[in-house]
């Protein structure tokens, strides 16, 4: 089967940036990687190690790499330093390397002509026929050195496809006793070493991924109120020590880093990212970091978005005809971010709309607007009968709302209702009794009463009586000014509720009061009678009369004494202890059971019997 050369992953072009922020983590949380145990046979050795890699060794992933035997200075295979390498190399997982075999059957196949060429072109030629990107060549030598005569080694990689080099290590080993070969178990510690320090520079440069470590695997993902959350399946402490997220703006931005590495020493693995915009999609991939340093090839990205504003009330209602309120009730929401409700209202329906409460608690459904900031009353403030509309938001805990609700609205209670079949009775003795049909307002605490002696007016209040339920009055004018007998008033009412609105004027209802006896009429007076008078007169025409008064004097125009009254239906009365021949005028006037004094009758004359004649 043909594999294609790999090709760098999206990812790959945030690496610079990404380990520049990754690598100080990364270096405090891991152990760094141990070697095999050092022999003082290679001491003062380690000072030759020279590596170097390329600043583009981190653009490529390197998913197939050939090793090509080593080559001693006699430029034949040297199986047992590429058997050596290959082992150590396999060690640091980060190439996946076709088999050992592999090269070395490709080069025994290679004719002697082809040989003869540089180690590069060979690695170039190699990697393109076996479809290796990256392809391995070492060669061995001997030199003197100020230590004497030293094992010398060279080992590089090379990019099949660009033809650059990525890495060359280059050391030197101690000779064996013989001073013709080299010191194996030596060579062995020093190699370690040497590829220690290739791990190192490959993590300083960036080039840390390897593909042979598995990609961490996602349980979940799951966007919250500006934040997200990726729970993992662990892989086992030995494949990596710690987790790292990344995030961008979109699948080919530049991943930068999220925080520190999460520890591998817990279950379950969460990866947390905060502080993220409102209802806005991310991009986020993670790598595994091994305790060596290497890291997991980063996983194609999964987009997660955060949650936006909670979804808008539903059902919300607005009660109208509440005394200067307003009662709001709406359907709590369904989403268990919400702690809470904002309230807007307006006069009019396109607005604007200013805030005008904030309900703390997600199963809230209800409010009553009384149009008042601070403070308590009993009533509400709103304006009387006045349309008032309204919007509702939801708010979850970082105080992000929704969107508008649904437009409700209402109207304010208006003044109460007039108070109907208002009735006067006539006939009554200076007062009007007033009847009428109690208001069926419940805000109704009383009613204010006028009186007018016209029917268009003037009309004064006379009075207020409380109680919504109060349904008679009795007018008898005021102390000193009582009601006038045989006159018409006039009157209408007014309800009045508990914040002192007044309704329209009831209907207008008269009665004219009762009016006093007419004059005793018919009077006639006794004369020449003995020391008295007798009088008599016809009963007035009014069936609730009394009794009658009489009054005397001793000149017309002054009848002020009273001298008798007599119970009606008696129609005379004898004034008595008179004197002898005199004369004497008389007034009579009726008093009916209400105590209203009639008129007083015309003036009659009577005289008394005088003394006999003296004799002459």
């Amino acid at each position: 089967m043909n594999t294609p050369h790999p090709s760098p992953l999206p990812v790959i072009a945030a690496l610079p940036l990404l380990l520049s922020l990754l690598l100080l983590p990364v270096l405090l949380l891991l152990q760094p990687a141990t070697g095999l145990c050092r022999d003082r046979a290679t001491d003062g050795f380690e000072d030759t190690i020279r590596v170097k890699v390329s600043p583009t060794a981190r653009t490529v992933i390197y998913n197939r790499v050939l090793v090509l035997p080593f080559l001693n200075r006699e430029q034949q295979p040297d199986t047992m330093l590429t058997q050596a390498f290959y082992q150590a190399l396999q060690q640091v997982r980060k190439y996946p390397l076709l088999p050992i075999e592999t090269g070395r059957q490709w080069l025994e196949k290679l004719n002697a002509g082809a040989r003869s060429r540089s180690g590069e072109e060979i690695a170039v030629q190699a990697g393109r026929a076996l479809r290796a990107r990256g392809v391995i060549t070492g060669s061995t030598g001997q030199e003197n050195a100020a230590r004497g005569k030293v094992c010398t080694y060279r080992v590089r990689m090379t990019d099949a496809q660009t033809e650059d080099e990525v890495w060359s290590l280059s050391f030197s080993s101690p000779p064996d006793a013989s001073g013709n070969g080299c010191d194996a178990p030596g060579l062995r510690e020093i190699l370690d070493q040497a590829l220690d320090r290739l791990v190192a520079e490959m993590v300083r440069r960036g080039d840390i991924y390897s593909p042979l470590l598995p990609r961490p695997r996602i349980l979940s993902t799951q966007g919250e109120i500006r934040k997200i959350r990726i729970v993992l399946q662990p892989d086992p402490p030995h494949v990596y020590a710690a987790y790292q997220l990344l995030r961008a703006d979109s699948p080919d931005a530049v991943f930068h880093v999220v925080g520190r590495p999460v520890a591998n020493d817990h279950v379950p693995i969460v990866l947390k990212d905060d502080h993220l915009k409102d209802a806005t999609t991310y991009y986020y991939t993670i790598i595994g970091l091994t305790g060596d340093k290497m890291a997991s090839v980063p996983a194609p990205p999964v987009a997660i978005t955060t949650t936006g504003p909670p979804e808008p009330v539903s059902r919300l209602h607005a009660s109208g005809n509440g005394l200067r309120s307003v009662r709001l009730f709406w359907e709590p929401s369904q989403d268990p971010t919400v702690n809470g409700y904002v309230i807007y209202r307006s006069t009019s329906r396109s607005g604007p709309y200013k805030k005008i409460a904030t309900i703390n608690g997600h199963d809230q459904q209800t409010y009553v607007d009384l149009g008042q900031g601070k403070g308590f009353s009993r009533y509400g403030k709103l304006r009387d009968n006045t349309l008032y509309f309204y919007i509702i938001r939801s708010r979850n805990y970082v105080n992000v709302e929704s969107a508008d609700s649904k437009i409700v609205s209402a109207l304010t209670k208006g003044a109460p209702p007039p108070p109907t079949d208002l009735k006067a009775i006539s006939g009554q003795a200076r007062q009007v009794p007033l009847t009428w049909t109690a208001s069926p307002d419940p805000d109704v605490k009383g009613y204010a009463i006028f009186r007018a002696t016209n029917e268009n007016g003037p009309f004064a209040q006379i009075d207020y009586v409380s109680g919504r339920l109060r349904q008679e009055f009795v007018d008898q004018g005021t102390w000193g000014q009582p009601l006038a007998d045989n006159t018409r008033y006039f009157y209408r009412l007014q309800a009045v509720n508990v914040v002192d609105v007044k309704s329209e004027n009831s209907n207008i209802a008269s009665a004219l009061t009762k009016p006093v006896p007419v004059a005793v009429a018919g009077i006639t007076a006794s004369n020449n009678l003995y020391r008295r008078v007798v009088l008599t007169w016809r009963p007035n025409p009014e069936a609730d009369i009394t009794r009658y008064e009489i009054f005397r004097g001793t000149i017309e125009d002054n009848t002020s004494l009273k001298v008798g009254s007599v119970p009606a239906p008696a129609t005379s009365f004898t004034d008595t202890y008179l004197r002898d021949g005199a004369i004497y005028w008389y007034r009579i006037r009726a008093i009916d059971v209400d105590g209203l004094e009639g008129k007083l009758s015309r003036v009659v004359q009577a005289t008394t019997k005088p003394l006999p004649v003296r004799p002459t």
